[in-house]
């Protein structure tokens, strides 16, 4: 037990250190050898926790990705809202990590990069959006009813909603104009109560 939580402890290190290097520079930038030497390991010692580098963004996306969706479950969950506040909870989580977080905008931009060029990546991203789809959808359909006839319109309704906040961030991360938050949150609510 005692090592296994040892390892898990390098493992998390060599990760952060991995994360910060996305901060700072585009993936294909960063070798091994740069994030052994953040992490404070050889790029030996590194290769013993993750042989490969697919091994080590497999490890880190699923992660990131599954904080995400930990943290926006959790935001909503034990919480007594009626729909509306829920939805502008959901609404607000997603704004906050994906437009106003640009240290988190930055390593999706990444990864989503990264998964260009492998498919087992790209699978993890495609479960990713798929699940972040998913929360929209049944936000959606909690305000609206549970009228399963209109589930394509919760996925369609929730696919806007995501193109909305997730392009909003990589846009305002590019070129940023200062997007007035309360009015896109005004916006996204709205979507959800169209017709």
């Amino acid at each position: 037990m005692k090592k296994e939580l040892k390892v898990l402890k390098k493992k998390k290190q060599i990760i952060d250190a991995l994360k910060r290097g996305l901060e700072k520079d585009v993936y294909s930038q960063g070798s091994l050898e740069d994030v052994a030497r953040e992490a404070g390991f050889s790029k030996g010692g590194l290769r013993h926790y993750f042989p490969t580098r697919e091994e080590l963004y497999v490890s880190l996306i699923e992660g990131f990705f599954n904080q995400i969706q930990r943290d926006q479950l959790g935001v909503v969950q034990g919480l007594d809202l009626d729909k509306n506040d829920r939805a502008l909870i959901t609404t607000l989580f997603g704004i906050e990590k994906f437009l106003l977080d640009k240290k988190t905008m930055r390593i999706l931009i990444n990864i989503i990069l990264y998964s260009f060029q492998d498919d087992k990546i790209r699978e993890i991203v495609r479960k990713f959006i798929r699940n972040h789809l998913n929360i929209y959808a049944a936000t959606i359909q909690e305000m609206k009813g549970t009228d399963t006839a209109k589930e394509e319109e919760f996925q369609f309704i929730g696919r806007i909603t995501q193109i909305i906040v997730l392009f909003s961030g990589i846009l305002e991360f590019i070129d940023p104009i200062k997007v007035d938050t309360p009015k896109l949150i005004e916006f996204i609510l709205d979507l959800y109560q169209r017709d």
